[in-house]
């Protein structure tokens, strides 16, 4: 969802404003006049996990063992039943 304000309007409740964009996922473009000058948006989310330590993440996940073949079934049949995710940023 995307907002527009006044920059002095975004000046008086920066704080509120902040807690929008951080909580709600809120775009806000910032207006001069007529003219939008700036947009505040929330962050990338950031990972814990480091690239470099992927092999030993996946090295340490439990084996399926013999329950690969109905626990891939499971997935299937419930992937079917669920709406594809909106990334709630866009």
């Amino acid at each position: 969802m995307i907002e527009r304000m006044s920059v002095t309007h975004a000046v008086r409740t920066f704080s509120d404003l902040l807690n929008r964009v951080y909580y709600q996922g809120i775009t806000v473009e910032l207006e001069r006049g007529n003219n939008v000058v700036a947009k505040l948006s929330p962050a990338d989310p950031v990972s814990p996990l480091n690239v470099k330590d992927l092999n030993k993440f996946f090295a340490e996940l439990p084996s399926l063992a013999d329950d690969v073949e109905a626990f891939s079934k499971n997935l299937t049949d419930i992937r079917k039943h669920i709406p594809i995710e909106q990334n709630p940023w866009d």
